[in-house]
């Protein structure tokens, strides 16, 4: 099954982090589908390590491109109908990352490996 990874996810797959689930690591072995990075991840983590809300996320930049490929994992672009799709979404949600990836989800019709259960209320399916 394909995947798109919300970005405290991918980070903890990358640094073998034992706050990945049990769920979403078994996950992110067996798969032999596409696992997607979106760039959304890219500038979440780029903006939190800048404002210092996520300074163990420092070492994933600054070629976080390069690390998602190395990782196995599929970058995905956002594209202008997905920001569209974020926008219009219910303000249920106002994380505009986690909005960005639950339109991406939306538009490719995979699952949001995630922990926040929230983000199913915004019309995605999650996991």
């Amino acid at each position: 099954m394909s995947v798109l990874l919300d970005t405290h996810v991918f980070v903890w797959w990358t640094v073998d982090s034992p706050l990945l689930s049990t769920t979403h690591r078994a996950l992110l072995k067996k798969s032999s589908e596409p696992v997607f990075v979106s760039a959304v991840s890219g500038w979440e983590i780029a903006i939190k390590v800048k404002l210092g809300k996520w300074p163990s996320a420092a070492p994933l930049l600054p070629d976080i491109d390069a690390l998602v490929m190395r990782s196995g994992l599929q970058p995905l672009y956002l594209t202008l109908a997905q920001a569209e799709r974020a926008g219009t979404l219910d303000l249920i949600h106002r994380d505009p990352f986690d909005r960005m990836l639950a339109a991406q989800a939306i538009d490719l019709d995979v699952p949001l490996a995630t922990v926040d259960r929230d983000i199913a209320r915004l019309g995605c399916k999650v996991v």
